[in-house]
C-alpha cells in the first residue's frame, strides 16, 4: 500500500474519533456553529482526498453528506433525530470503507446507495420547506418508497 493512502487511512480515523465526539456534542448543542464547522471541515477533507485517490464510493458518501452538513450549517436545516441519525450512518459507512481499502486497497463494492438516497432526502427537506420533524421524516420516508 502507498504511503499516501496510509496517511489517509490514519488521518481519517483521527478525524472519524474527532467527528464522533462532535456529533455527540452537537445533539446536546444543535446550534453550535464552531461543532458544525468541525464536522463540515473533517467530512470535506475526506471527500477531497478519497477523490484525489480514486475511492469513488466513499466520495459519494461524503460528498452526499457535505451537503447535508452545509444546510445544517447554513441554517436551511434543523438537526434533528433523524437527520444525526442520517450523520451517524455517513460516519459508520465511512469507518467500513476505510476498514475495506485498509485490507484491500479499494473502497469496495458497497456503493451504500441507500444511504446516499437518504442523506439526500434529508437535504431535499430543507428545500421542500420541511421545517418540522415530522415534515422531515415525511420527506426521507418518501424517498425511501
Amino acid at each position: 500500500m502507498d504511503d499516501i493512502i496510509k496517511d489517509f487511512l490514519i488521518e481519517s480515523a483521527e478525524n472519524l474519533d474527532r467527528l464522533d465526539q462532535d456529533l455527540v456534542n452537537l445533539e446536546a448543542d444543535p446550534a453550535s456553529e464552531e461543532l458544525l464547522a468541525s464536522i463540515f471541515r473533517t467530512i470535506h477533507t475526506i471527500k477531497g482526498s478519497c477523490g484525489f485517490l480514486g475511492f469513488k464510493h466513499l466520495e459519494r458518501v461524503t460528498y452526499a453528506g457535505e451537503n447535508l452538513l452545509s444546510s445544517l450549517r447554513d441554517g436551511r436545516l434543523e438537526l434533528t433525530k433523524v437527520v444525526a441519525g442520517g450523520l451517524l450512518g455517513m460516519a459508520g459507512a465511512i469507518r467500513e470503507m476505510l476498514e475495506e481499502i485498509r485490507a484491500t486497497g479499494g473502497d469496495g463494492v458497497n456503493e451504500y446507495a441507500e444511504l446516499v438516497r437518504r442523506l439526500k432526502q434529508l437535504q431535499a427537506a430543507e428545500t421542500t420547506g420541511a421545517d418540522s420533524r415530522e415534515e422531515q421524516k415525511e420527506a426521507v420516508r418518501r424517498g425511501t418508497e
